[in-house]
Formats: C-alpha cells, structure tokens, sequence
C-alpha cells in the first residue's frame, strides 16, 4: 500500500524537475561569458597598421552592438516569475552567441598581428 502513493509522486517530481532543467538550459549567456572562437592571425598578414586599426574599430563597434543585444536577451531570460527563471528572451529573439564569439576571436586576432607587426602606441 505504500508504495502506490510514491509511485504518484515521482512522476510529477519527475515532471517538475525536467521542465526546470529545460528552462535553465535554455536562458541565453551574457556576453562576458562567450568565449571567442579561433580565429587565425594569419588572415591579417599583409595588411598595414592604418587598416588593422580601422578594422579593430569596425570589429569593436560590431561587437558593442551584438553585445549590448545579447545582454538584454540574457536578462530577459533570466526574468523571474513567482520565483522561478523563465526563459522570456529566447523563445522571441535570436541568440547571438555565435556572433559574438566570432567577434571576440577576431578582434583578439587583429591585436596579435598588430603586436606581430609591432604597430606603436600612435595606432593604438
């Protein structure tokens, strides 16, 4: 007899626990936790250090923006209702991780090759 009471209180706990793990896994990132994607140096090789401060400018600007987008879609994410996280953001707005992470590895990129090519404090 005591098992049948246990048997109709997993499921639901079951239940309970599964949509709060999908909608944790779901809340978008902000953009100081992406990481930036591989980006080779090499694609900048031959190019002066005029354009690869225009570059870094045009990459940082891009990046200001993804950015400022993905922070509004993560705190739309993480809104509350009745105590619990609920996914608001995402279901309704693009994430743009990926963006952002290849950004982040190009602007690292256009840095190394402007330390590679030794462009002086004047380009910076």
């Amino acid at each position: 007899m005591r098992a049948k009471p246990f048997l109709r209180i997993l499921p639901r706990r079951a239940a309970v626990a599964l949509a709060a793990a999908l909608g944790l896994s779901a809340c978008a990132k902000t953009t100081l936790e992406i990481e930036p994607a591989p980006v080779d140096p090499a694609l900048f090789v031959g190019v002066d250090c005029a354009q690869l401060v225009a570059r870094r400018a045009r990459i940082s600007q891009a990046l200001i923006f993804a950015g400022s987008a993905q922070d509004q879609l993560a705190a739309d994410d993480r809104t509350r209702t009745l105590g619990v996280p609920t996914p608001m953001g995402t279901p309704f707005d693009d994430d743009r991780e990926p963006q952002i992470a290849r950004l982040k590895g190009e602007l690292h990129a256009v840095n190394a090759q402007m330390d590679a090519q030794r462009c002086g404090p004047d380009f910076r």
